[in-house]
């Protein structure tokens, strides 16, 4: 059997920045490749921290999303880690915000992305492809409502990953 330790959301990328088109009173907005680039090259480092992270920590049984929000340093390095939503598990929580304090791909931002940036992880915990499946589902009705909540939310930049399986203990 294997347990999906961490899925990070791929569908949850600020307006500016989404993958897919994105319609706003008859503009049509697409990213650049630049910030394609970025928020595919972080989302795989978050999915290294994530496994780094889990390996080191005791991760609980079940499921459950984190959502971390932080900004960078002038070094490039996350900065100003909070929790912005608990899993109700705290060992998620966490692994959450442990992977994220250990980016160290944040350098690589387009000279267009402000220094004073906030991002925002949201981070899967499953131990099936169901579980994952339904969470992201509900994560990402839950980023829609979010997007749609104030212009400021859309500015928020969010990150994603491919999910990492191991054998469970």
């Amino acid at each position: 059997m294997y347990k999906i330790l961490a899925l990070a959301l791929a569908t949850a990328v600020s307006a500016a920045l989404l993958a897919e088109p994105v319609l706003s009173q008859n503009i049509v907005v697409t990213p650049d490749t630049q910030h394609r680039e970025f928020v595919e090259t972080v989302s795989r480092d978050l999915d290294r921290q994530l496994s780094v992270a889990a390996r080191l920590g005791d991760a609980p049984n079940g499921e459950g999303i984190s959502i971390v929000r932080f900004t960078r340093d002038n070094d490039g390095d996350a900065a100003n880690v909070k929790l912005y939503r608990a899993s109700g598990k705290r060992g998620f929580d966490r692994i959450a915000m442990k992977a994220v304090s250990r980016l160290r791909s944040l350098d690589s931002a387009p000279p267009s992305v402000d220094r004073d940036q906030m991002y925002q992880a949201n981070i899967i915990f499953a131990e099936n492809r169901w579980g994952a499946d339904r969470l992201r589902q509900q994560l990402a009705a839950e980023e829609a409502a979010r997007l749609a909540s104030s212009p400021s939310e859309r500015m928020v930049l969010a990150f994603g990953s491919a999910g990492k399986t191991r054998p469970t203990s």
